[in-house]
């Protein structure tokens, strides 16, 4: 991990704190706990949602995500839809598989009374 790109990256996406980069660096590092309001967690969701996944890999390599990226982190993440591409990017990740796009359990579910349904007859 270059220490230097690092705190670059932190230093733009936690402008609005007075917050060392350096010490956030550390959190990221697993040196310390806690840098001002953020943790270890709260610092790698904020890194999570506001960097792209190029970004991510380049600052702190796959192996380091490989490892991070857990349930718990992605459940944390406010976007529902940035949720479920980390959720993705978590399975293939780990080696489990992965749902063709669109064809999910919970997908299916939503559809099913859609598809073939009885609704033109219905309002008679």
């Amino acid at each position: 991990m270059n220490k230097t790109a690092i705190q670059s990256a932190l230093k733009s996406i936690i402008w609005d704190y007075d917050v060392s980069p350096g010490e956030l660096y550390e959190v990221i590092t697993g040196q310390r706990s806690k840098a001002g309001p953020f943790t270890f967690d709260r610092l790698f969701v904020r890194m999570l949602e506001r960097l792209s996944w190029y970004e991510l890999i380049d600052l702190l390599g796959m192996e380091y995500l490989k490892q991070h990226l857990s349930q718990q982190i992605i459940d944390k993440i406010r976007f529902k839809t940035l949720r479920g591409r980390y959720e993705n990017v978590r399975k293939i990740l780990s080696g489990e598989p992965v749902s063709f796009s669109g064809w999910n359990p919970e997908y299916r579910e939503e559809i099913k009374h859609t598809l073939l349904s009885n609704r033109w007859y219905r309002a008679q």
